[in-house]
């Protein structure tokens, strides 16, 4: 079926998607490229053929992913559509959704996580998934191809899940990450923790866990605390015996939504009870209590600047071109309303810093072209924008005697030894700085985040800390972009700072 999915590469589904680029499938579904809306937003339609479903089943499957269509959680994939189309005579039921970056699934073939970074990828998960047994739903199909990046955001796939208490009318694809119970009973909130476990052993160590003899989880020896009690609590044969998704947020210290059912869940479903080494050790350590969430925004390990800077900036440019504009538009012996009205326009907010930089270096070329004007330089026309002169005689003409900025103190990120055993060749991370004419870092944003939040995370704080010489031009200092691009390795940490501009 992988070629007859290739083949299909071009073709329209329900007369609005066209498929793009072959993403990946299997015998019972396809992954394609696409775009929704009038936007034509970058999206991923899934193709699954019904083939010898009897009509009732097709129908609960389509409903159970049209359920999914009114979830909203920024950690949970989003689903645009769902429906019924035919292709080539074949039945089929699509989901279109958010198309991800990249999956977890790509990255562990080449290294596994650090501990910091099973836990910045756990946080997202358990949010999702307390968010779904919430509302009464199981996920049903965590693993690494479903832990999803897109932008600098985690997020689980929604298009599996399954309401508590009921069984899948169509059959599932069994994997290795799956629950014993799975396909066997109604569907779980526990079944996801054991795969979640599954999931924690397998990032660490790149290894599956084993089980002895009595049934106890049998981890690689490299799984550090707690999340080797974690995962031993997660991978109880019993669903009862598994601990719960606030239990695992309590030991590592996260704050979740509680993942109390909306409604009453079914009798059928098992409680959930202490583990037998619990209940043989009773004074043993036990997992932290549950907590109220916190924003989602505040769960990523970029922290929010204050909005209050751009503000400030673009005050002090207005003032500035108050003082450096006006005047020079009435010395040119006319007031120009559309120059000072552009003038003011390209300070108007954007709520960010780095633009609030950009219209203080225009005032400071204002500046430099209103000083050049008396020896025949550039002027302003009318539109606001560069007239060009002719050039007076070579020995005549002015030089701005620009000089380059220098580095004065830099922030190699400081990686534990634990992270980087996990790397692989390099782990490439870029990072563009706003730098004032005091040599201090006004913005900090990542230009390529690389393969890994974690180290994304290192580099991003320590460039905010770097200090420089900055620019001078005419003996003045000026502000400028530098460009920090940090390169990872087993050994050590190198970085390589380019000044952008001037």
């Amino acid at each position: 079926m992988q070629k007859a999915w290739k083949e299909w590469e071009g073709r329209v589904v329900n007369k609005e998607f066209r498929l793009g680029e072959f993403l990946g499938g299997s015998e019972r579904a396809g992954v394609f490229m696409t775009q929704y809306g009038p936007e034509s937003l970058k999206a991923a339609v899934k193709l699954i053929p019904v083939g010898t479903w009897d009509q009732a089943v097709a129908e609960a499957e389509l409903a159970r992913l049209q359920s999914a269509l009114a979830l909203s959680h920024p950690h949970l994939l989003q689903i645009f559509q769902a429906g019924r189309a035919t292709l080539d005579d074949t039945d089929l039921i699509f989901v279109v959704s958010e198309y991800a970056d990249e999956d977890l699934s790509q990255i562990l073939p080449t290294r596994p996580l650090a501990a910091e970074e099973i836990r910045e990828t756990l946080g997202p998960a358990l949010e999702a998934l307390a968010y779904l047994h919430g509302q009464g739903f199981a996920h049903g199909h965590v693993k690494p191809a479903n832990v999803m990046a897109i932008a600098d955001r985690l997020k689980l796939s929604s298009d599996g899940i399954a309401v508590i208490g009921q069984r899948r009318s169509a059959p599932a694809e069994r994997n290795e990450y799956d629950a014993p119970e799975i396909g066997q009973s109604e569907a779980l909130a526990a079944s996801d923790v054991w795969s979640l476990g599954m999931l924690a052993v397998m990032a660490l160590t790149q290894r599956l866990p084993g089980w002895d003899a009595s049934g106890e989880p049998l981890l690689p020896p490299n799984v550090p605390a707690p999340l080797d009690d974690i995962a031993r609590r997660c991978l109880q044969r019993d669903p009862r015996d598994r601990c719960s998704v606030a239990d695992i947020a309590g030991r590592l210290g996260l704050r979740i939504a509680a993942e109390t059912p909306a409604a009453k869940p079914s009798p059928a479903r098992p409680e959930l009870r202490p583990t037998p080494a619990a209940r043989r050790a009773a004074a043993g350590p036990q997992l932290g209590p549950q907590q109220t969430r916190i924003p989602a925004s505040q769960s990523f390990p970029y922290q929010r600047r204050s909005n209050a800077g751009p503000y400030i900036a673009v005050a002090a440019v207005l003032a500035i071109i108050g003082v450096l504009v006006v005047p020079r538009l009435f010395r040119s012996g006319k007031i120009n309303p559309q120059a000072v009205s552009e003038a003011a326009d390209s300070t108007s907010l954007q709520g960010a810093t780095g633009q609030a930089a950009r219209v203080a270096r225009e005032v400071t070329q204002v500046k430099d072209r209103g000083a050049s004007s008396a020896t025949g330089g550039a002027n302003l026309s009318a539109s606001g924008e560069a007239v060009e002169r002719p050039a007076p005689a070579r020995g005549n003409a002015p030089r701005r005697a620009l000089s380059a900025g220098q580095v004065a103190e830099q922030v190699i990120p400081d990686v534990p030894k634990s992270a980087r055993d996990t790397i692989r060749g390099t782990v490439r991370v870029g990072v563009r700085l706003s730098v004032d004419t005091t040599g201090n870092v006004t913005e900090a944003e990542l230009d390529n985040a690389g393969p890994s939040k974690y180290f994304a995370r290192l580099a991003l704080e320590a460039a905010q800390q770097w200090k420089f010489d900055p620019p001078k031009m005419q003996g003045q200092n000026v502000l400028s972009d530098w460009l920090l691009r940090f390169q990872f390795t087993e050994q050590g940490t190198k970085v390589i700072p380019v000044q952008s501009d001037p």
